[in-house]
């Protein structure tokens, strides 16, 4: 029996021994995941964040990313008004964003595309929905808010052009972005619902009334 006795206690004193090395590392364990998961997860800005964590939000992978459609959606009707009536916060996020390190402006445009696309092709659903006069004046609508999107490259005019200003992507990347994060059917359904857009985009820019009109309302900040 004391032979016993002796053997269970020498097992109990293997145990401590060996908790006691592995506790600083369980509770390395444990801070490192407190850290990475949950207090550097960036909050989501409001009306009074920086300019530069606006930025950094949007770049970090569980910033923007982590975002459902309807924060998303809040989030750019907050952050789009401080962008097209603020000066001088426009112009500290577009320096946050053009000295970021080329991977962060990487992240900066693919994490922007993928919302962005979400919505887009939200918006192709519903435009095939409609028919005539209400379909007609969905395209303006749409195109105002995606044109808006631009004040994020510190650009609020209707052109031609890309809907990211200065932070597009190369015809590469955009390449990418399309074919790598879309289906078939929705890459159909895209080009059919752009195609309305870019019709529509060509008769507004061949009137200065209405392009003068359409930049006045993109340049509004969002209801």
């Amino acid at each position: 029996m004391p032979a016993r006795a002796d053997i269970r206690l020498y097992r109990l004193r293997k145990t401590l021994v060996i908790l006691a090395c592995v506790a600083p590392v369980l509770t390395l364990a444990a801070l490192y995941w407190l850290v990475t998961q949950v207090l550097m997860i960036p909050g989501v800005p409001d009306a009074k964040t920086p300019p530069d964590r606006v930025a950094q939000f949007i770049i970090h992978e569980k910033g923007l990313p982590r975002l459902e459609r309807a924060g998303f959606e809040a989030f750019l009707n907050v952050q789009l008004a401080r962008l097209l009536r603020d000066r001088p916060f426009r112009d500290r996020f577009l320096v946050e964003v053009r000295t970021a390190s080329s991977d962060d402006q990487k992240a900066f445009r693919t994490h922007l595309f993928d919302t962005f696309k979400a919505l887009v092709l939200r918006d192709a659903d519903h435009y095939f929905e409609l028919a005539g006069d209400a379909r007609a004046a969905y395209l303006d609508e749409r195109i105002v808010a995606y044109n808006r999107m631009k004040a994020f490259g510190g650009d609020v005019t209707i052109d031609k052009g890309d809907l990211f200003g200065a932070a597009a992507p190369s015809a590469e990347e955009m390449l990418g972005l399309v074919t790598g994060r879309t289906t078939a059917e929705e890459r159909q359904r895209a080009l059919t619902y752009g195609a309305a857009l870019k019709t529509r985009i060509d008769e507004i820019l061949a009137e200065p009334a209405l392009k003068a009109e359409f930049e006045a309302r993109i340049a509004s900040p969002p209801p």
